[in-house]
């Protein structure tokens, strides 16, 4: 039996489906993986997902009950999971990973897999609207709104995504988006068929207006710059997401702060290796995560490891 000289010898950096995968994967290898997740939300912003389609598994499931399921075997393959997520890495002889409780790591290499966030709107005080009539996710507060008014930020999967599940209970659903949908055709063809869904093109949000909660939004015109007030009350902007790469030396970043990669998933440091929606590139696939994650974990299989 091989020594336990180093008990990280691979960190995975997230706990999303690229993480898990790649963690999973790598322990299966023989790897002695050690995977880092800070928050709760096992599956990152898939967790929030009501139905997930697109992965080749019999049966409807939600994101978080696919999450749950690569989670579970992930430790039986005998990941050690820390549930603190990475406050710095540092490029030195030895990589060094610092965790948010201060503790010190030093793998002997690196799958980044932190995933990225939803970007926000940029409009005064929407950080207080949170949790009062603004939400990110439609599945977990749909159903606060039924038989109200909501407004869905965004044409992409995600947005058309809680359109559809909002479409369900509210009383209408205005989906506000500046240029044309850009989800899947599927998705485009069953948020047409809602006849409790309307659409306002060429619109941005510029004010969120209420007191004490969402009571409605001010919308701007992209191509004419006029103003009008929309009232809701509930707010789900779903515009795009950043990279969660902020612990990350800057020599591994793009301008746009994602990790830019070779085809083997490798960094611009042979060591440090990125999945998912912080590596330049990434298509958005669910499918593409998990496989991302697998690949990478394959390629590390091929170094050799002190």
């Amino acid at each position: 039996m091989r020594p336990l000289k180093n008990p990280c010898e691979i960190a995975v950096i997230g706990g999303g489906l690229a993480g898990l995968s790649a963690a999973r994967h790598a322990a299966r290898l023989g790897r002695l993986v050690t995977l880092f997740e800070g928050s709760a939300l096992w599956g990152g912003l898939v967790a929030t997902v009501g139905e997930v389609d697109g992965v080749p598994v019999p049966g409807k499931f939600s994101g978080q009950d696919l999450a749950v399921h690569l989670l579970e075997d992930a430790r039986k393959a005998g990941v050690q999971i820390v549930q603190s997520g990475a406050a710095k890495v540092a490029l030195e002889t030895r990589l060094t990973l610092t965790d948010e409780g201060n503790a010190v790591y030093h793998p002997e290499a690196i799958i980044v897999a932190s995933g990225a966030s939803l970007r926000k709107l940029g409009v005064p005080r929407e950080a207080e609207f949170l949790g009062r009539g603004l939400s990110r996710c439609a599945t977990c507060d749909g159903g606060f709104f039924r038989g109200q008014e909501v407004v869905v930020v965004g044409g992409g999967d995600g947005a058309v995504q809680e359109a559809l599940v909002l479409a369900k209970t509210s009383r209408q659903v205005l989906m506000v988006i500046r240029s044309p949908l850009k989800a899947k055709r599927d998705y485009v063809d069953r948020i047409a068929a809602r006849e409790n869904v309307r659409f306002l093109w060429d619109s941005e949000v510029g004010a969120i207006l209420g007191d004490q909660a969402v009571a409605g939004v001010r919308l701007r015109n992209v191509k004419d710059g006029t103003s009008s007030d929309i009232e809701c009350t509930g707010l789900f902007p779903f515009i795009g997401v950043t990279p969660n790469s902020g612990f990350l030396p800057a020599a591994l970043l793009t301008a746009t702060g994602h990790i830019e990669t070779t085809p083997d998933f490798a960094s611009s440091d042979s060591r440090v290796f990125a999945v998912g929606a912080v590596r330049a590139g990434y298509g958005g696939n669910l499918v593409q995560a998990m496989a991302e994650g697998v690949g990478a974990a394959e390629c590390l299989g091929r170094v050799k490891l002190h």
